[in-house]
């Protein structure tokens, strides 16, 4: 008698699973999957939690990696600025406003953070393919600290020679000597978050430039010609319409901007913006169904102007704009964090430097790294960041991770494809999986919907969803 696999129990049992839990995984019965799919959002970001390191183990565990070669594969580093002149009422990620003495001292640590790990054996191995440089605002820091610390990622990066330098960047802040500095330094990638080019919108979400400013910047940052200029445009905010959302799209277009975003609007519980929309100050934002065909409009104007999409939310006009930082980021590679509240990745594992800015300072002025938390990745690890990966560009290749990983993926997955075909949120071909319009909007939920499958089946049903009910609009 054929004994049946753990895959197969699982699924044989799974009728006893709550039925909002179905419905989370599977998703709703409707004719409109595009808009209805599901009620909300459940992550900003697909993942699956590991074990929590406990605090005294922290430091330990960073240097043995420090004292490691690592695998022999691409990295990056990501380095946090946590500063800004201004408070967007959407951000989720503010923390200090910007002071000029405690930028100078910021900066300062922050150099010396790049330096205590630069001569490991770890950061000498293997040649770093991309930096990010984000925050808050790297733009709001003066001249004189921009070219510091460009030049302490020259003397302490290995940089590969076709390395990607990203500096996160606001228009209101960013003068003609910044934008030398950064380019004098060797930035090859300028990434702005222009969110609307309508007046309006932006002066509603706490933006102070107007659309004629923009694009005039934007035209001058052109006519340089010596760096990607991408931009970040969203939708689903307060008074932009179809005919505004549309009209941004097109403004990308018109300017020929290398690269951008169209990304969805996410009220978080504690923002600003929530608080404005609640005392009636602002109209509300945008339905999550409303988003959904909002996010398909900006997919067609794309496709019409023949954009190459290089992720679900990411286009590109040209070969500069290679999105390289982001990709190699949510595909599980060495992503190491420097500065208060940066994050990264070694190996599976998770990090986090304190984000409170005076504990950083203090913590480096005692010669250590400021982690305030670590995470061991799960079993499975490569795995799923790999689902991770391939469905950030809009599609999974079912065969060849079952070969590589030795597991029937599609048998194991099989009740969740079976109903996203039926819905309409994916197609299947030739061991492929592709997402559709809906399917490509709806993409978190399927891709976490995925990875908590896999991990229910493992754990014979124990694991509990990850549901965050992210932008849960109606």
């Amino acid at each position: 008698m054929q004994t049946m696999s753990k895959a197969d129990r699982f699924i044989k049992g799974m009728t006893e699973m709550p039925v909002v839990d179905k419905k989370w995984l599977f998703g709703n019965e409707t004719d409109d999957p595009l808009r209805f799919a599901f009620d909300a959002k459940r992550v900003i970001h697909p993942s699956v939690r590991g074990r929590t390191v406990p605090a005294e183990e922290i430091l330990t565990r960073w240097d043995a990696f420090m004292r490691q070669s690592g695998r022999r594969s691409k990295r990056a580093i990501y380095i946090h600025i946590p500063f800004c002149q201004t408070r967007c009422l959407y951000c989720g990620f503010f923390q200090n406003f910007l002071n000029k003495d405690l930028e100078d001292a910021y900066i300062d640590r922050l150099i010396t953070e790049l330096n205590m790990n630069s001569m490991s054996l770890f950061m000498k191995s293997h040649p770093v393919h991309a930096v990010y440089i984000g925050g808050g605002t790297p733009s709001a820091l003066s001249v004189q600290n921009i070219e510091r610390l460009i030049q302490a990622i020259h003397l302490n990066i290995p940089l590969a020679n076709d390395y990607e330098m990203t500096f996160e960047s606001r228009f209101h802040e960013f003068g003609d000597d910044k934008i030398n500095a950064c380019l004098k330094g060797g930035v090859n990638r300028f990434s702005f978050g222009v969110q609307s080019f309508d007046t309006k919108v932006r002066k509603c979400i706490g933006r102070i430039d107007d659309r004629g400013k923009i694009i005039d910047r934007l035209n001058y940052l052109m006519s340089i010609d010596n760096a990607a200029v991408i931009i970040d445009l969203m939708y689903g905010m307060p008074h932009q319409t179809m005919d505004v959302w549309e009209k941004d799209v097109t403004t990308l277009i018109e300017i020929a901007i290398d690269g951008g975003d169209l990304y969805q609007l996410n009220v978080y519980e504690d923002s600003k913006l929530k608080e404005a929309v609640q005392k009636g100050a602002l109209p509300s934002a945008a339905k999550t169904s409303e988003q959904a065909v909002m996010f398909k409009r900006g997919v067609e104007i794309m496709e019409k102007a023949r954009y190459k999409r290089l992720s679900i939310c990411h286009w590109a006009r040209n070969t500069r704009e290679r999105n390289l930082y982001n990709q190699l980021s949510k595909s599980g590679f060495v992503t190491v964090p420097f500065g208060a509240g940066a994050g990264g990745k070694i190996e599976g594992y998770t990090f986090f430097i304190d984000r409170d800015i005076h504990s950083y300072m203090k913590r480096i002025d005692a010669g250590e790294k400021p982690l305030m938390f670590m995470m061991s990745p799960p079993d499975d690890y490569e795995l799923y960041t790999e689902i991770i990966g391939e469905m950030d560009l809009g599609r999974l290749n079912i065969s060849m991770l079952s070969a590589r990983y030795g597991v029937d993926l599609e048998n194991m997955l099989s009740p969740l494809l079976e109903a996203w075909l039926a819905k309409g949120l994916i197609t299947m071909s030739d061991g492929f999986l592709e997402l559709t319009v809906a399917g490509q909007f709806w993409y978190v939920n399927l891709t976490q919907a995925m990875l908590d499958w896999l991990m229910m089946i493992k754990s014979n049903g124990n694991h509990a969803l990850n549901i965050k009910a992210i932008a849960a609009q109606g």
